[in-house]
């Protein structure tokens, strides 16, 4: 299968770099022409414009924002350029707004759509253990799924409507948002009165709250470890919710609450800390 590859930030190098180890014909094309050049000694072919790719079978968009995508695939007119027979396959996080516009787009112009956006940070992203939400129609979820289970440890298909992927990543990530706030207030709480919150996180995540994100979370938050998402990013995905409540009359008050703490932790600069460290920020007013 002949891959095409948009966008290589942290989570698209890692992804690349897997479907390469995982022996897929590949091209890529980045904004930064320097990253892209890094792959070609691994072998993929270095695009000079994104155009170029569209003779593959799928193209992967992994690009940062709407913005991104608006600049570099809709501006463009790749929607229309692309291929009956070539897949796109956006595994990027975008807003709801915008995964609806690009279903509309590519059945307005008759090619072939997936939104498939991905769980993880980069060292996943390049072992091939993200988890991934697909959603489009069925024939091209199946064209795409080999490429699936060479990036994710599992994916999910959520149904035809390419953006049902779209609201489904910016619900998790708003719980992402709320498991991090929840936690800092309780280890601070905790702390304040003495006991170790190292503890206590062993306490809940052996009993009630025995998964991996309140272990993840607890542990970053305590380790104060060295950002692969930062909390500029962590706001992004809450302000998604936000408007993805607003566009579906949906109210987030715990959302609304979020961004507050997001934007003071942010006036207090950790902004390009790790999104975790909102939890050190709430340590820190409580005198901590």
């Amino acid at each position: 299968m002949k891959i095409g590859f948009i966008g290589l930030g942290q989570m698209g190098r890692g992804m690349a770099g897997r479907l390469l180890a995982s022996g897929y014909q590949l091209s890529v094309w980045n904004r930064s022409r320097e990253v892209a050049e890094t792959f070609r000694p691994r072998g993929a072919v270095v695009a000079e414009r994104p155009e170029q790719l569209l003779d593959a079978d799928v193209v992967i968009t992994m690009l940062a924002d709407d913005a991104a995508v608006e600049a570099v695939w809709i501006a463009s007119g790749l929607v229309q350029k692309l291929p009956a027979s070539t897949i796109h396959l956006n595994m990027a996080s975008v807003s709801l707004r915008l995964g609806q516009r690009l279903t509309q787009m590519h059945r307005a112009a008759g090619t072939q759509y997936v939104s498939a956006p991905v769980f993880g940070r980069p060292e996943p992203a390049a072992s091939g253990q993200l988890d991934i939400v697909a959603a489009g129609a069925e024939a091209a979820i199946a064209r795409c799924t080999p490429l699936f289970e060479a990036l994710g440890r599992r994916w999910f298909n959520v149904g035809t409507e390419a953006y049902y992927a779209n609201i489904v990543k910016i619900a998790r990530n708003f719980l992402n948002g709320a498991i991090i706030e929840s936690l800092g207030e309780a280890f601070a709480l905790v702390q304040k009165s003495g006991v170790d919150p190292a503890m206590f996180l062993d306490i809940i995540t052996s009993t009630s709250m025995n998964s991996p994100a309140y272990k993840n979370y607890g542990r970053m938050i305590l380790e104060k470890t060295a950002a692969t998402f930062t909390l500029k990013l962590g706001l992004k995905d809450v302000e998604l919710a936000l408007q993805a409540g607003n566009d579906t009359a949906v109210p987030l008050p715990l959302a609304v609450l979020l961004k507050e703490q997001h934007l003071a932790a942010i006036a207090h600069g950790y902004g390009d800390k790790d999104w975790a460290s909102l939890g050190n920020y709430i340590s820190e007013r409580a005198g901590l």
